[in-house]
């Protein structure tokens, strides 16, 4: 079967443009700690090259495996999700390799996992899973929230994907056509 010459086309930009996990360098794991109403940065880093396009993206995981976009480079005015809202913030040295993630007033939901990717020009040079762990009292704002919601049914910030976990977290690693 011939295709045409859009199919083609097509073809070629998703196979040029699809980066799955395995396009990645191994998976690094670090675990950072904090304390409620503090900060804590989650480490990422990369080797800079001048004059590279260079893209981070930061993903948090629920519970449930469902990943969270919270920052991606690219588009740095896109809306950060309401739980982290004003208080996550990427490193003002990306440029320089420093990829890190600073997440201030932590709660003690923000205890969850988070990974980063950095793309140059690309392709995948760092896949970096951190495991954060916020100790600490709840605060006034988290015991609030938490009479709020009980009464509630929560829902997840990103639709729900059919597929295993797995396959689920593979999917952050996919560059957008």
């Amino acid at each position: 079967m011939a295709l045409s010459t859009e199919q083609a086309l097509a073809l070629l930009l998703i196979l040029n443009s699809a980066h799955l996990t395995a396009d990645c360098p191994p998976l690094d794991r670090v675990a950072v700690s904090g304390t409620a109403g503090g900060r804590a940065v989650l480490p990422c880093s990369y080797t800079p090259t001048p004059g590279q396009d260079v893209e981070v993206r930061w993903y948090a995981y629920s519970d449930q495996g469902d990943h969270i976009l919270l920052i991606d480079s690219n588009t740095p005015s896109a809306p950060i999700p309401v739980q982290w809202s004003g208080r996550v913030k990427l490193s003002d040295e990306v440029s320089s390799g420093n990829a890190s993630l600073l997440i201030s007033e932590l709660r003690l939901e923000d205890t969850l996992e988070y990974t980063c990717t950095v793309w140059i020009n690309g392709i995948c040079v760092t896949y970096r899973n951190v495991k954060l762990t916020v100790q600490g009292k709840h605060n006034k704002h988290d015991l609030q929230r938490d009479s709020t919601t009980a009464t509630t049914q929560k829902t997840s910030p990103c639709p729900t994907q059919q597929g295993n976990a797995a396959a689920q977290r593979r999917s952050y690693c996919m560059k957008p056509l």
